[in-house]
């Protein structure tokens, strides 16, 4: 009778109204599920190995080391809050929701994978090559149903989504080719993020939140397509913000790979299907910088034989000069809310 009447009011409600419900409701979930999940992930032994993490500095790696038995694949809590969150407030009946929702989980599950190899292989998880032509594949798949969706709306603003209309009968492979390439690309940037107690979850509910308001803006602005998106990224916020409580410092959870790839990868999917794809990357700014750090350390380092920073992502070279972690969180925690209202102008013009 609840569920009936819940379902009933997902789809007479307005999406300001719906999006509220299902960041409250995902919110909830993670608090109050999140030390039975905590519990069973201890009794299944599913606890950090610090010594398979891919770093190379001594002095970090001691610090590390005191995190070594910390649950992780907590992102099964975070993947829980939302699908409910959602199948609640979401009218899973529309493309672009759906769309996100599945990428997320596709991804959510090649992360499980890569976190058990982990756990109980001998290497440390999935080689960067296969884990990146599923990411790739996934994209892929997104791209293309979303193809049919996207390619005949219009964008809030011409900076914001690429012009899918113009191209006529290229605009389904040009999807397809976008789709794998932003689904691939923010799934990695948000999985290079995950390196501290609290970092991920506090900037993806920060980044969600606004890709969130900007898609409820662009909806009232006559973009009809973004009304869903907006549940989607709501419930998001809420999940992570709620996961946030048990991540923070010292974390008594890590979400894993199972989180950290489906939480880029799902925004970065709802974010073609609300073709605000700009926004994203604005909002997700320290995503994309983290992400960028990387990129150019492994680049540096094998065609140059040599480094560009001490060492990558970004946020580790603060934590080397002796900051204390929470305090590098903090800061990009406030990076992550001025990316946040800086990306919410973009709508203005």
């Amino acid at each position: 009778m609840l569920a009936r009447l819940l379902s009933e009011y997902s789809r007479a409600g307005g999406p300001g109204v719906r999006a509220a419900a299902a960041a409250l409701t995902a919110l909830l979930i993670c608090l109050a599920a999140g030390q039975p999940v905590i519990a069973w992930l201890r009794a299944r032994k599913l606890g950090e190995k610090t010594e398979k993490t891919p770093i190379d500095d001594p002095a970090l790696r001691a610090r590390i080391a005191a995190k070594s038995g910390t649950p992780t694949m907590g992102g099964v809590l975070i993947l829980g809050a939302l699908v409910v969150s959602c199948a609640l407030w979401a009218d899973l009946a529309e493309t672009g929701v759906l769309v996100a929702l599945g990428t997320a989980l596709a991804l959510a599950v090649l992360g499980a994978v890569d976190d058990l190899q982990k756990l109980h292989g001998t290497g440390r998880g999935l080689s960067s090559l296969r884990k990146l032509s599923w990411q790739i594949l996934i994209g892929l798949g997104a791209g293309l149903a979303l193809a049919g969706h996207v390619r005949g709306t219009a964008a809030a603003g011409a900076l914001l989504s690429p012009p899918w209309a113009l191209l006529g009968r290229a605009a389904v492979p040009a999807l397809a080719v976008w789709g794998a390439v932003f689904v691939a690309g923010m799934s990695n940037a948000t999985n290079v993020t995950d390196g501290m107690d609290g970092l991920l979850s506090g900037l993806a509910a920060l980044a969600s939140t606004a890709l969130a308001a900007g898609c409820l803006i662009a909806h009232r602005a006559g973009m009809a397509q973004a009304a869903e998106p907006a549940v989607f990224c709501a419930a998001m916020a809420g999940a992570c913000a709620g996961f946030l409580c048990h991540n923070r410092h010292p974390a008594r959870v890590f979400m894993g790979d199972t989180g950290a790839l489906a939480i880029g990868g799902g925004l970065a999917a709802a974010a073609v299907a609300a073709r605000l794809e700009a926004l994203l990357l604005v909002v997700g700014a320290v995503f994309v910088i983290e992400l960028t750090s990387s990129g150019l350390q492994i680049a540096s380092i094998r065609l140059l034989h040599r480094r560009v920073l001490p060492i990558a992502p970004v946020h580790h070279v603060f934590q080397r000069r002796g900051a204390a972690e929470p305090r590098i969180v903090l800061g990009f925690h406030l990076c992550g809310l001025a990316a946040a209202l800086a990306g919410l102008g973009l709508l203005w013009f």
